[in-house]
């Protein structure tokens, strides 16, 4: 009995992750684009440094 309420709070709150995790996605898809949109210099350049974009879009997900 104690082992089924476990399990079934355990898929609750895998629903909830899985649920939230979709909404970040879009929430930092939305903020990606808003990155390239700002940075349009890099994209004109055509040779844009990985490491400095790495980093921004990082410190994006972890702002979150």
């Amino acid at each position: 009995n104690n082992l089924s309420t476990l399990g079934s709070m355990l898929t609750i709150m895998f629903i909830f992750m899985f649920l939230y995790s979709i909404i970040e996605l879009i929430m930092s898809k939305r903020k990606i684009i808003f990155i390239i949109k700002s940075n349009n210099n890099e994209w004109k350049n055509n040779w844009p440094i990985q490491k400095h974009s790495n980093i921004e879009l990082n410190f994006m997900f972890n702002k979150n």
